[in-house]
């Protein structure tokens, strides 16, 4: 058995229950290549293994030769061969960069979990030892397997991204329905809100303010000042005091729109003129460009909402929620008042109502059409927002319907045909052997 994917059998072999499952020996296997995918190859072992791991995974034992292990094998070949593509693909994108401290937690977390299973550092070693490993290279071993699975899933993040819209028919999504179903467990209770959630804005003297004190930033710069060291000691978001106000490479697509728009203007060592956003005001500097890329550092200052600006917002609230108890519709509202980054409408299970900002407790035990607020909360990022809420719909827990699930299944369908999509793409341009 090769050993990069010993931790991968390891890890499941050592939950409950499952000691009783087949596993085939080293001489179970006559090792040979079964599939070229461009200048990597795919192992009938790595098949083979793939396939127990999903016996494990079920409790299940390893079919007898025949025609129910060569469909495992095949599905599993087929599982590989994309494996390889994606991989393949996303060492070739320079924008994908992996976090390499979540990836250490992520190890750290998974041998704890697996010390605490066999019984302890000295179980864990002793087991390691049965099959030729030491801890370092096991820890070695799946801190290289994340890092290549956090990388795969980035790369097909980043494809989903700008992948085409895909239609869906009712067949389809009621087929979904019925091939879910039996694995469905009891929905539990339901409510349904809507919410104009309102962003109290700054003054115009405060965003004067900072456009000032921005402009006198953007003079330094220009008469030779150091971009990053500016962003450090100025800029109001974090990347400012951690990396120089460095944002790292991104695409069209990836910013607000007149960011984007600046920051594509500019060539290499350029620096924009202000910039306004959603987010405040910036100036931003190209580092790196490349063909539809670019690696920027902005100074971002945001203008200060006074106690004044506050209760602008609070009045304004207190309209809307006279309003919305009056019957009116709620929709126009949220155009008028909203913030644009926060959900019109939120359905949510009973349990899970306390993780809502305070104040939505009281939705807990509300009726349809009951109308709660203003809600003030902290956003935890030094913002506020207040919002009104009206209760649409409150369903008990029972069984899932069709319509329960029809947005989930959509979503998971789509996304689905859009990954079926960029696999096809990736066969079309790769040379691919399957050897049988």
């Amino acid at each position: 058995m090769p050993k990069k994917l010993i931790p991968f059998v390891f890890g499941l072999a050592l939950l409950p229950g499952l000691a009783s499952a087949q596993l085939a020996t080293d001489d179970d296997i006559v090792d040979r290549v079964v599939a070229v995918v461009g200048d990597s190859v795919v192992l009938q072992s790595q098949v083979m293994e793939g396939v127990q791991r999903i016996m494990l995974t079920q409790n299940a034992q390893l079919p007898e030769p025949g025609p129910e292990l060569e469909r495992l094998m095949s599905d599993m070949l087929e599982q590989l061969v994309s494996t390889v593509l994606i991989s393949q693909e996303a060492a070739r994108d320079s924008l994908i960069e992996v976090d390499e401290v979540l990836i250490e937690e992520r190890v750290t977390e998974q041998i704890g979990q697996v010390t605490e299973q066999v019984g302890g550092q000295t179980a864990l070693r002793q087991s390691l030892t049965g099959m030729g490993l030491t801890l370092a290279e096991y820890r070695d071993m799946r801190r290289s397997e994340i890092r290549q699975e956090q990388v795969q899933q980035m790369f097909i993040q980043s494809r989903l991204r700008n992948a085409p819209p895909i239609e869906l028919t009712e067949d389809e999504l009621l087929a979904s329905f019925q091939a879910a179903r039996a694995q469905l467990e009891q929905r539990p209770k339901l409510v349904t809100f809507d919410q104009v959630v309102m962003m109290p804005t700054p003054s115009e003297a405060s965003v004067d303010t900072a456009r000032t004190r921005l402009e006198a930033l953007l003079t330094q710069v220009r008469e030779g000042a150091d971009f990053a060291e500016l962003a450090t000691e100025h800029s109001d978001d974090p990347s400012g005091a951690t990396a120089g106000g460095d944002l790292g490479w991104f695409r069209r697509g990836s910013m607000v729109r007149e960011f984007e728009e600046a920051a594509f203007a500019l060539f290499e060592g350029e620096v924009s003129d202000i910039v306004e956003t959603q987010y405040g005001l910036h100036i931003i500097k190209v580092d790196r460009s490349r063909i539809g890329e670019r690696r920027a550092r902005h100074i971002l200052l945001i203008p200060q909402v006074t106690e004044t600006d506050l209760q602008r917002m609070r009045d304004i609230a207190a309209e809307v929620l006279a309003q919305v108890q009056s019957g009116a519709d709620i929709e126009p509202l949220i155009e008028q008042y909203a913030d644009p980054e926060a959900p019109d409408s939120v359905t949510i299970e009973l349990e899970g109502i306390p993780s809502l900002p305070p104040g939505y407790e009281a939705i807990a035990a509300a009726s349809a059409g009951d109308v709660i607020g203003p809600i003030e909360y902290d956003t935890g990022q030094g913002t506020k927002r207040i919002s009104v809420v009206r209760v649409t719909d409150v369903r008990e827990a029972g069984a899932y319907t069709f319509e329960d699930l029809r947005g989930q299944l959509a979503d998971r369908l789509r996304q689905q045909k859009q990954i079926a999509g960029i696999l096809e793409a990736l066969r079309a341009k790769t040379h691919i052997e399957i050897r049988q």
